[in-house]
Parts: structure tokens; sequence; C-alpha cells
């Protein structure tokens, strides 16, 4: 990643940017208001980019892990960050060939963790994005989910309630697993108990600082997250299609959610298109390139696709490891589509 830095950097900056600071953005620039300056009590009114915003919409789980890194290792927050994501992706690794063990060959499996880790998107696992951890903690909840250690993966469930807003979404597979296996209805309802637990915590929380206790969802409007407009519902859906990028990632996951389906993996699907279908309902395709190209379940789809054909096997590496070069000189340029 950072010699991928170095070229980008000499190409766009001429080797006037470092690292950390040039890595550093987006989403990045709040992580590091909660981690220097805690939760916001109110709206901002500046500076003027940030008027009528709050740094609520951004879970708590992930920034105080960076927070207490830095402190203990006395590092640049967005160094310990960058340096704790790579820890995440991994255990996602390790966990991801497990669980990809549980359905396919040796090779298939690796074939997996090959076009996870070197998904066009790792390249925010080289800024303060919580990507990395959502990675970890649902491949590895999944894990446990399969092979019966339900508490286990309910707990990690619970953590990742607290890293994203769709981190919720755990409950689905969880739900799936109990009716599909006929498991106990007693154990059902604690695991679901303990995976939403990260987002009561934060609820209660935000009640008590911000008055709100969905204050992380309401302030979704000041980006423009403010639902389907349907008046003018043609003109809306035009620009959501015409956002290529976003799209394009969204229809291809979407589909594969369906092949999933047709597969049989149940769980795996129906995770994916729960991660994916909420910020589409936001009536804005804003960022919705990363909700599906980070989630774990896109690169458990190919395999499923990959499994019997080494010609997709190589088109898929080929297209990743293009992608996974050129994404970096976008960021560094600073492409809009990357939000």
């Amino acid at each position: 990643m950072y010699y991928q830095f170095n070229i980008a950097n000499s190409l766009l900056l001429h080797d006037k940017g470092d690292f950390t600071s040039v890595m550093c953005k987006w989403d990045c620039k709040w992580y590091l208001t909660i981690i220097n300056d805690g939760y916001d009590h109110a709206v901002r009114t500046h500076p003027k980019i940030w008027k009528g915003l709050a740094n609520w919409a951004f879970f708590p789980l992930y920034p105080n892990l960076v927070a207490i890194t830095a402190k203990v290792t006395t590092l640049d927050a967005v160094l310990a960050g960058i340096l704790l994501n790579q820890l995440f992706v991994f255990i996602a690794a390790i966990f991801f060939y497990r669980l990809l063990r549980l359905n396919f060959n040796d090779l298939n499996s690796r074939f997996g963790v090959t076009i996870l880790v070197f998904s066009p998107f790792s390249v925010y696992f080289s800024s303060l994005y919580t990507e990395g951890l959502f990675l970890a903690l649902s491949i590895s909840g999944f894990y446990f989910l399969r092979t019966n250690r339900e508490i286990k993966g309910s707990i990690l469930g619970g953590l990742l309630s607290a890293t994203r807003p769709v981190g919720i979404m755990f409950l689905v597979p969880v739900f799936i697993n109990f009716i599909r296996y006929r498991k106990s209805f007693k154990l059902m309802v604690i695991s679901l108990l303990i995976a939403s637990a990260g987002l009561i915590v934060y609820m209660a929380f935000l009640q008590y600082r911000a008055g709100d206790f969905l204050a992380f969802q309401h302030i979704q409007k000041g980006w423009g997250r403010k639902g389907w407009d349907f008046v003018h519902f043609g003109r809306q859906l035009w620009v959501m299609v015409t956002d290529f990028h976003n799209s394009v990632l969204f229809a291809i996951s979407f589909l594969l959610s369906i092949y999933m389906l047709i597969k049989k993996y149940y769980e795996e699907a129906c995770f994916n298109l729960a991660c994916i279908l909420p910020g589409v309902m936001t009536g804005t395709m804003m960022s919705e390139g990363r909700f599906c190209g980070t989630l774990f379940t896109l690169y458990f789809a190919v395999v499923v696709l990959a499994e019997k054909s080494w010609t997709i096997k190589v088109l898929a590496l080929l297209l990743s490891f293009v992608l996974y070069l050129s994404y970096y000189i976008y960021w560094v340029g600073h492409a809009n589509f990357l939000i």
C-alpha cells in the first residue's frame, strides 16, 4: 500500500504529500473529531463545510479502539488506525479461509482470500475507516455461527452493531440460521439480544449526549440522505442510475445476492442484501460502491460463481489487481466516487 501511495504521490502531488495526511480523507476527518474531542453535543455551525452536521453518524467502537492504541503507542491517530486496520484484515483473511473451507476446497478458499485481500476497496484500509474492523467482525461472526458457536458469533455481532449502522443486520443471518436448523428458541432470543447490544448502547448514549436516541439516523439528512422524493421520482432515479461507479457495483452485488439465494447460501445472501439496501433507500447512491465492495459476502459470492471455472477465477483476479492499483491513484487524486 505504501508503494502504491508513493506512485500516486509522485504522479499527482510531485512528492509533496505524506502518507498519513494524504490518506486521511472524507470520513477519516470525522473519526478524528471523535478521537480527539469525543462526540458532539449539538449540530455544528462551523466550519462552513460541516455546518448542519455532527459526528453522531459515526459509530463508536473503531474510533475508541484507535484512541486507545494511539495513547498506548504514542503514535499519530491516523497511523495507529491504519496499523490497526492491517491487523483486522489479517484476522479477516484467516477467518475467511476457515469460513470458505466449510463449503469449498483449498484452492477455491485461497482464491477467495486473495480477491478479498487484493480488493480495490482495500484502499480504505489505508485510512481511518471502519471497513477493516467490520470485515474482521462479520467474517469471524459468520464462522462461529456456521460452526454452532452461536453465543461467540452473537458477541461479535454485538461489536459489529457498534461499528457501523448496518452492523445490526447481523441479526438477519442469526435469525435465519436458527430457523433453518431448528435450534433452541431461547438461545435464538438470547443471541439476537446480544447481537443488537452495540447499537442499543450507542442509542442510549446518544439520548444522553444529544437528546435523540436516533441522532445517528436523523443527522444523515445533512449529507443529502433524505429518502425517496416521489414528487420528482424519475429525476432522482436518473441521478442515481447515472452515478455509474456506485450504481454498477450495487447492481453487481444485488445480482450476486440473488445468485447466492439460488445456490442456497441463504445467510450470506440475505446479509449482503440487508447491508446494501439501506443506502439506496436513503434516495442517493453516495458511498454505495464502498458499502457493496467492502462486504465479505461479495467475495464469497464470487467464489461461488467461480468454483468450477478457471476462466472466471483468472478474470476476477486480473480485474481485482488492476483496480487495486488504480484506486490508490484515484484516492490521492481526491476522486469523489470513492467517498
